[in-house]
């Protein structure tokens, strides 16, 4: 590669402190830098730093609670200025901690909160929606009560948890009963039909319990036993419903409380489960109990049990977009080094589902989408319309942001000048490297290089690195109050995690080689 050599490091999270991983992806992106270095190149490295995502946001939370408030009463603005406020002290420290560890390197450089960034996002997602590749629609996504918004697959930690499953009898008018076990009993105000496998039962309506309410037993080939359907709380569900032209019930609000009017309302989820148990037992309507490990995802900031819910958000598809980059690794376009990386590449691109890109964290980048009060039109432009375009009224923002990670993904054709420079990614890519960690060839070279042949044409990078796999959830330790990290520990963690300088030179010397 010609020089200047631009390395660029997948965006690390540092808002409450840097993990391990992220740690050990930016020391050894300075150890291929200091080989790159003595073999007398000119080299220029630049970190991603995640901004306006959830950690932000509950540092923030966090820092209110400590006064007597929430983000209700502080308002937005307030909160997004406290937001990047948090921020930017935890990138100077993170910048302190690694100079210590004799790591130059300036963080705030790499921020995603810059204009251009910012920008380059609204961009990005205008021109997708201009090329039909963005829908808007009613899907279940997985939501924290307590962060309030979507949660992404990668920020989701799955898990089990003791539950009780219950019997839940039927009556059918053969006068026999249709026994249904279930765990989640507070959901079942929102059952629009209960489905049986083939051949079950003869096809009739069932009354649900403690709600009144009359709906249809329906076949479902994918079902190996009864089930109710709950297509508000449930993707599955929510395609089978939709077949079958039945509307679904929404049970729980954003906040997990039980917004379907009933004997349940108002309470939360697991209070209006045992509610809804006594309710059922008065009914006589439960049979059999058993303990089981209930499955269930939770989020990764807060701890809390995720809430399937059906909402209208944005989607981008990725299947298509992701077979783009690996192409470009099939056909050397792109290189991956240690070279049996390009296999796991090629192999997971396009194995991915829709992209939910409408998030409902304050501080990140607002969705360039407004409203009619008026008409209803959306309009979608990168910079806000005064009027609407269709009937002159009055257009609203959406209230949503962006996934951190979508703009973190759009990050590298930023800085390559983009979209004020349409060929800057393609004139610096022969010179770019990316460097990730395991983890991060999916969640981001794909996702970078996807976005920048479809976009503008070309990869931002012509080649990717991947580092020695470390264990992407070990975090280290919290600073003491009033102290700085102990800078030993983090060395003797970084050995432990087992950072390879051997790979460093040799990924230097073939990064050079190119």
């Amino acid at each position: 590669m010609a020089d200047p050599l631009r390395v660029l490091t997948s965006p690390v999270r540092v808002t409450g402190g840097l993990s391990l991983a992220q740690l050990v992806t930016l020391v050894s992106a300075d150890a291929v830098l200091g080989h790159a270095r003595a073999a007398g190149r000119t080299v220029e490295w630049i970190a991603g730093v995640l901004t306006g995502d959830l950690a932000s946001q509950l540092a923030v939370e966090r820092e209110l609670a400590r006064e007597g408030l929430d983000r209700a009463a502080l308002g937005r603005d307030d909160f997004v200025d406290r937001a990047r406020a948090i921020e930017e002290a935890d990138r100077i420290a993170a910048t302190e901690m690694l100079g210590r560890l004799g790591i130059d390197l300036d963080l705030a450089s790499g921020a995603l909160d810059a204009d251009a960034v910012a920008v380059a996002a609204r961009t990005a997602f205008v021109r997708l929606y201009e090329a039909g590749l963005l829908t808007r629609g009613e899907r279940v996504v997985n939501t924290c009560p307590r962060c309030a918004t979507v949660v992404d697959d990668v920020d989701a930690a799955a898990g089990t948890a003791t539950a009780d499953a219950y019997t839940v009898r039927l009556p059918l008018a053969t006068g026999a009963t249709l026994d249904v076990e279930v765990t989640a009993v507070e959901l079942l105000g929102g059952a629009v039909a209960v489905a049986v496998p083939p051949g079950n039962v003869p096809l009739d309506a069932v009354e649900i319990p403690t709600t009144g309410r009359a709906v249809p037993v329906i076949t479902d080939e994918d079902r190996a036993e009864a089930a109710f359907v709950t297509p508000a709380h449930d993707g599955a569900d929510l395609e089978l419903a939709r077949r079958h032209g039945l509307a679904p019930i929404m049970v729980l609000d954003g906040a997990g409380t039980v917004v379907e009017p009933g004997p349940l309302e108002g309470q939360g989820r697991y209070a209006a489960r045992a509610t809804a148990i006594d309710l059922l037992a008065a009914e006589g309507a439960i049979g059999t109990a058993r303990t089981v490990e209930e499955s269930v995802l939770r989020c990764r900031r807060c701890g809390t049990v995720l809430v399937p819910r059906l909402g209208r958000h944005w989607f981008l598809p990725m299947a298509d977009l992701e077979v783009l980059a690996a192409d470009a690794v099939r056909q050397d376009v792109v290189s991956v080094l240690p070279p049996p990386w390009s296999d796991e590449l090629v192999a997971a691109a396009g194995q991915r589902g829709d992209w939910c890109l409408s998030h409902q964290v304050w501080a990140g980048q607002p969705v360039p989408v407004a409203t009619c009060l008026d008409c209803g039109q959306a309009a979608v432009s990168v910079e806000p319309a005064g009027s609407c375009g269709k009937c002159m009224g009055t257009l609203v923002p959406d209230d949503d942001v962006l996934d951190a990670r979508f703009v973190g993904a759009v990050w590298p054709l930023a800085l390559a000048g983009w979209p004020a420079d349409e060929d800057g990614p393609a004139l610096l890519a022969p010179t770019t490297v990316l460097l990730v960690a395991p983890t991060g060839l999916v969640l981001w070279a794909v996702r970078m290089a996807a976005l920048g042949l479809r976009l503008c044409g070309a990869a931002p990078f012509a080649c990717v690195t991947v580092h020695p796999a470390v264990d992407p959830f070990m975090y280290l330790e919290g600073v003491p109050e009033g102290g700085g990290p102990d800078d030993t520990a983090v060395h003797d963690a970084l050995v432990t995690a087992g950072l390879d300088l051997d790979w460093a030179a040799a990924t230097a010397a073939a990064i050079l080689a190119r």
